[in-house]
């Protein structure tokens, strides 16, 4: 993946004109260019910025698949991963558990083993969409009970599985991400059990519901795994193999007017001229800058009166079950950006875990991976379990590559507490002499942010009245 940090919004044009092999992109100049190609270029950004639920699911599917892990296999990292999992903002406190599927030939069985002593799963089985189905497993719809999933294919009428629970899945393809929930820590113990009960996972066509499944399972920890979609000029070429594979749904038809426009037709071939490439790597890295400024600066609501620290999720999460699908339109562009922070949803986002996000100074200036700075979380953190604070590449939206640790949380016996009870965590490219412990490094050629997670938050947290500290700058 190339290294070099996403310019302003303003100079994206120019770098795109900079970095392009093509002939036309070093001439191409959106200030002269006509109108037609001016319409296309926003066009183009818009369409990126709506397809990115979809193209963080590509990227998923596609990354597993290189790794071994096929349809109806189960991928599942046998200790927690690092950061070669490249996905949006994953925690690394749990080991991940992937699978994904198809209904274009029929019925698939997702089937869930009850949890067992001091360890259960849980997660969300989602379309391609990422727009949630169900939760299952401990605190999912099978309470830890485990159960049979049918997903069938929109307007089925064949034949149930008795006792299976039964969704209809809009999309192709459906994909579920999973976390074991281990009672004392990912300790070598409780890792080995988590494995042995996710083996136990299956996921098979309806046919072969009464005999030998074939659900295959491979340990990924330590693969590379490139899950996080590139946003350039190719990126276009994606869209235009997934709208190919899959179900277009009601509220997209008019942006599958606007890809025709673009020579992104689902029944035709994908063949950009030199002019049209040129302003889809104009476009590409323009629409991911958009987002970031929008998930970061714009639609997710800042939380403490004058901080810059801001919730997770958009407006309307909650509201629409992660859809963004409204009575009277579709947000997308909401959505779009939401994705490019995270990946997977949640049916019933309830409140085991709060989430804060922080990605600038108080003055507003993106954090810098070379510059240094210090988190000052104050005592008594009214959470009933742990806190943790954990950063990431603010242009692909996780770890920083080659970065170990990425995470202090309040469980850590190494981390120095100050007289008073709160903890000074510093960032940047080289130790603090002193302060070793308590430090997270970053990339001096990256930008990063912030994820604050809370463990079993108290209502003092959700309500506010407890507040967060800005990041203070050192240099």
């Amino acid at each position: 993946m190339l290294r070099f940090k996403v310019p302003t919004l303003a100079a994206t044009v120019a770098l795109a004109a900079t970095v392009s092999t093509t002939a036309f992109a070093e001439k191409f100049d959106l200030s002269s260019a006509s109108t037609a190609d001016r319409l296309t270029y926003h066009r183009a950004i818009d369409a990126a910025v709506w397809a990115m639920p979809l193209m963080n699911f590509k990227f998923y599917r596609d990354a597993l698949a290189k790794a071994g892990v096929g349809p109806n296999d189960i991928g599942y990292n046998s200790k927690v991963q690092d950061w070669r999992f490249q996905t949006a903002t994953p925690n690394n406190t749990t080991p991940y558990i992937h699978a994904y599927w198809s209904t274009k030939d029929g019925p698939v069985i997702f089937e869930m083993p009850p949890s067992e002593e001091g360890v259960g799963i849980f997660g969300t089985i989602m379309d391609a969409w990422q727009r949630p189905l169900d939760d299952v497993g401990s605190n999912g719809r099978d309470r830890g009970l485990g159960a049979r999933y049918m997903i069938v294919p929109p307007g089925y009428d064949g034949p149930l599985l008795p006792n299976a629970l039964v969704y209809e899945q809009a999309t192709n393809y459906g994909f579920a991400v999973l976390r074991p929930i281990l009672a004392g820590g990912a300790t070598e113990e409780n890792l080995a059990k988590a494995t042995a009960l996710t083996k136990k996972i299956k996921v098979y066509p309806l046919s072969e519901a009464d005999g030998e499944v074939s659900t295959q399972y491979v340990d990924v920890y330590g693969v590379p795994l490139e899950m996080t979609p590139v946003m350039d000029g190719n990126i276009y070429g994606h869209i235009h193999e997934m709208i190919s594979d899959e179900v277009v749904l009601d509220r997209d038809l008019v942006m599958m007017g606007a890809l025709a426009r673009m020579g992104i037709n689902r029944n035709a071939p994908f063949e950009p001229d030199a002019k049209m490439q040129a302003l889809f790597d104009a476009a590409g890295p323009e629409a991911l800058e958009y987002m970031i400024d929008q998930y970061h600066r714009v639609l997710n609501p800042f939380v403490f009166e004058g901080k810059r620290w801001s919730a997770l999720v958009p407006n309307g999460s909650r509201e629409t079950e992660w859809s963004y699908e409204y009575p009277s339109h579709y947000d997308y562009v909401a959505r779009g950006a939401l994705y490019y922070a995270i990946i997977t949803s949640i049916k019933n986002y309830g409140t085991s875990t709060y989430y804060l996000d922080l990605a600038e100074t108080p003055d507003q200036e993106w954090l810098d991976g070379g510059r240094n700075y210090k988190l000052t979380v104050p005592a008594n953190v009214p959470v009933r379990d742990f806190w943790s604070i954990t950063t990431y590449d603010l242009v692909t939206a996780s770890y920083l590559r080659d970065i170990n640790p990425s995470t202090i949380d309040s469980t850590m016996e190494s981390v120095v507490k100050n007289d008073d009870g709160s903890v000074d965590i510093y960032f940047g490219p080289t130790a603090p002499k002193g302060f070793e412990t308590n430090w997270l490094p970053t990339d001096p050629e990256r930008r990063f942010f912030l994820l604050a997670r809370f463990y079993g938050p108290e209502p003092s947290l959700l309500d506010n009245s407890f507040e967060l500290n800005d990041m203070e700058r050192l240099d």
